[in-house]
């Protein structure tokens, strides 16, 4: 996600002739974060740690990740829930995964440590087909297991400037250690080009262009995805999103899959949010229908 939020807040209190001037109260708060930037600060392990100012920057719940990366020497826990539902050739597959792991570590400034697990996939097929007697009954199968581990770094290499987006990149893979069924048996690397723009303080728009090389039971094979998606905050605490995203092929030999998805953020403290999200596949690869909520915790 785009960072919107802002810390600062208005009270809307009448002056008083005991109020200090407001240049002077300006001049404080400025003197106060400049304080609170140089103060050193540690880690729960003793190590050197940047101070916590403003409210954390997350990479979910939508597709696209986000430029910036997490404080040095903090951590950034994230995590939640999706439901998908696919019918395809007479077959309606429904997935339930959790907890989607995000392990994030800032290791200097603008360099993070990323150890992803999607979690468990619980995945049920129905269909229909004629019994003995010639009837036509509904049965089921079930393939349920553990997904693929992934670790990674994201670097945040320039900010904005003019016309000039926000950029960083991510370099990850994912490692074969999923249950049969579920793995893809091979290491699959992936390399993400991260960009954003500020449009206005309420508004910014964010994307992804990744190139990486999955193996799927079809064999090992190139893949694109890209994805754009617009952010807006509708309070000091409330934002939302709308993303487009796609996978160019989604697998071997097979057409793209194009999805739209929309969602919802909240901020409870500047270090912990949660979301809510809702979309849908745009042809007939992709999945028809995914809803999904989490949360992000910075520390």
């Amino acid at each position: 996600m785009v960072a919107l939020f802002s810390s600062a807040s208005v009270n809307g209190q009448t002056e008083d002739a005991s109020a200090p001037p407001a240049e002077e109260e300006e001049a404080f708060e400025t003197e106060s974060i400049e304080a609170l930037d140089e103060t050193p600060s540690v880690n729960f392990f003793g190590l050197d740690a940047a101070p916590l100012v403003g409210s954390l920057v997350t990479d979910r719940p939508d597709f696209t990740e986000s430029t910036l990366t997490v404080p040095r020497g903090r951590f950034q826990l994230e995590a939640g829930y999706t439901f998908t539902s696919d019918k395809e050739d007479g077959v309606r597959t429904k997935d339930h995964t959790f907890p989607e792991v995000l392990l994030r570590v800032g290791l200097i400034d603008d360099v993070e440590l990323r150890i992803g697990w999607s979690g468990w996939s619980l995945t049920r097929e129905e269909f229909r087909e004629r019994n003995e007697a010639g009837r036509t009954v509904k049965m089921h199968t079930r393939d349920n297991g553990g997904t693929d581990m992934n670790i990674g770094f994201k670097i945040h290499l320039w900010e904005q400037d003019e016309w000039v987006p926000d950029f960083g990149i991510i370099i990850a893979a994912d490692l074969p250690t999923g249950a049969s069924g579920k793995t893809s048996g091979d290491v699959d690397p992936l390399l993400g080009l991260l960009w954003a723009y500020d449009l206005t303080d309420e508004l910014a728009l964010a994307g992804n262009v990744n190139f990486a090389v999955p193996t799927s039971e079809k064999g090992r094979f190139f893949q694109t995805s890209a994805s754009v998606s617009l952010a807006f905050s509708l309070t000091d605490d409330l934002g939302a999103y709308v993303e487009y995203y796609g996978f160019y092929n989604n697998d071997r030999n097979t057409d793209a899959a194009h999805f739209a998805n929309g969602g919802f953020t909240y901020l409870i403290t500047d270090n912990f949010q949660v979301d809510v999200r809702v979309g849908a596949g745009l042809n007939e690869e992709a999945d028809d229908f995914f809803v999904g909520t989490g949360f992000a915790w910075r520390f």
